[in-house]
């Protein structure tokens, strides 16, 4: 790869998240970016990602389609229209959450990439306590 590079997402592997829910295609990936994370999102009615934080990452969200949504952002309900964007600094807790009866579409982008997964820490949405890595 070059300077530059170009992909169609329909193009790039639509991947499950183990345990089932939402499915994403990795554009960053795709597109052999190193210093942030992109993705799209299929989240369908009923599917929610974790609650959590990050430790490095500051995180952006946009509602591609769907809307109206819900994102769960330290014990408040967010509700989002198609074209919104939020923003997440480190250490925020949410959880993008489908309570429709629809299929959402979200792009998230997050930077800088951190560890990994293993820069996400999972929350109790009940106690706000870290639920540890297994």
């Amino acid at each position: 790869m070059g300077d530059w590079t170009k992909v169609s997402e329909g193009d790039v592997e639509e991947r499950e998240r183990r345990g089932g829910g939402a499915a994403s295609r990795d554009l960053a990936g795709a597109l052999g970016a190193q210093g942030l994370t992109l993705r799209v999102w299929r989240y369908q009615p009923g599917n929610e990602m974790a609650y959590h934080r990050h430790h490095e990452q500051e995180e952006i969200y946009q509602l591609l389609a769907g809307g109206p949504q819900e994102v769960y952002v330290e014990g408040e309900v967010v509700t989002v229209e198609d074209g919104e964007w939020l923003r997440f600094a480190k250490g925020v807790a949410r959880r993008i959450q489908n309570h429709s009866d629809r299929e959402a579409v979200w792009l998230t982008m997050g930077a800088p990439p951190g560890t990994g997964i293993t820069d996400g820490i999972r929350i109790d949405p009940e106690t706000g306590q870290e639920i540890p890595r297994t």
